[in-house]
């Protein structure tokens, strides 16, 4: 009597799907409907003039640290300044009425 080698099946894909994912009938089943996740705002370019010497510490702290970017420093430094800011002034700043203009501010 020979032995018999193991097969895939009826089905191949029983070997690549966990029993789990399909139902009694052996359709799939349904993940359970989750709540949609928030889209993430759409980040936007902008370009800055900074001193040299904050850029270059910047550089550093994103190379030493793992998983950290320079967009990530720069965001949490925007976020806790606007933050500061509003508390100073006593709440949220208005939407302004137009862009800004760019160049040297007026009186420098």
């Amino acid at each position: 009597m020979t032995k018999r080698r193991p097969t895939l099946g009826s089905d191949p894909l029983d070997a690549l799907v966990p029993d789990e994912a399909v139902g009694r009938n052996g359709t799939p089943k349904r993940k359970p409907a989750s709540k949609p996740t928030p889209a993430k705002p759409k980040p936007i370019r902008a370009t800055f003039h900074l001193p040299e010497e904050l850029v270059d510490a910047a550089r550093d702290a994103a190379y030493w640290t793992p998983g950290l970017t320079l967009a990530a420093i720069v965001e949490a430094g925007l976020r806790t300044e606007v933050r500061r800011l509003e508390k100073q002034r006593g709440g949220p700043f208005p939407r302004r009425e137009k862009n800004l203009v760019g160049g040297r501010p007026i009186g420098s």
